[in-house]
């Protein structure tokens, strides 16, 4: 008697489709949670004096999180618990970015193609969502403008997505996972 494979090969390629197809994300940390509905509430104006520190400043403030550390010597930001890869950020996350330059070029098809080219020279925003694979971050942030966008409107807190594999050499970008404030 011959017996199929059938539903041992399910059962093992289960747990492996549902992650590939983004099977049901975990719930995120409270503290997540509030950051980002944070800045979501805020898409479309300015958080306090419409820099960008401001956004995140804020929304911790707002969630009851810890501070940033404004005293690295180098005057860049720690925000909560560092973050291993971006990959493993979360929505409500803060991003601090140092000399981070995002450029490339992809086919739309039928000769079509965009570009972009995105400078970050000292900067902070908060994660929005991840893709599965890491490669685009949507993340909330103020104190910027593109060009043809209204200088008026630079302060708003806006939506952009970030093909992360598009960084140059020679800029990096940071999370770190908001902490309660006793930490």
């Amino acid at each position: 008697m011959r017996r199929s494979a059938g539903p041992v090969l399910a059962a093992l390629l289960l747990p492996v489709l549902l992650a590939i197809a983004g099977g049901p994300s975990p719930p995120l940390p409270p503290l997540n949670a509030k950051v980002e509905a944070f800045t979501r509430s805020h898409l479309g104006r300015p958080v306090g004096d419409g820099i960008c520190v401001t956004l995140a400043v804020e929304a911790l403030r707002d969630a009851g999180a810890r501070g940033p550390s404004f005293d690295e010597p180098n005057g860049d930001y720690t925000w909560g618990d560092p973050v291993a890869s971006i990959k493993d950020a979360l929505p409500g996350d803060i991003l601090q970015f140092r000399d981070a330059v995002f450029q490339g070029k992809r086919s739309l098809g039928r000769g079509r193609w965009t570009t972009w080219h995105d400078e970050y020279a000292h900067h902070t925003a908060v994660v929005a969502k991840v893709s599965a694979d890491g490669k685009l971050v949507t993340i909330h942030h103020q104190n910027v403008a593109r060009d043809g966008q209204a200088e008026d409107t630079k302060g708003n807190v806006q939506e952009w997505v970030l093909r992360m594999d598009s960084l140059q050499k020679g800029g990096w970008v940071r999370a770190y996972r908001p902490v309660p404030p006793d930490r």
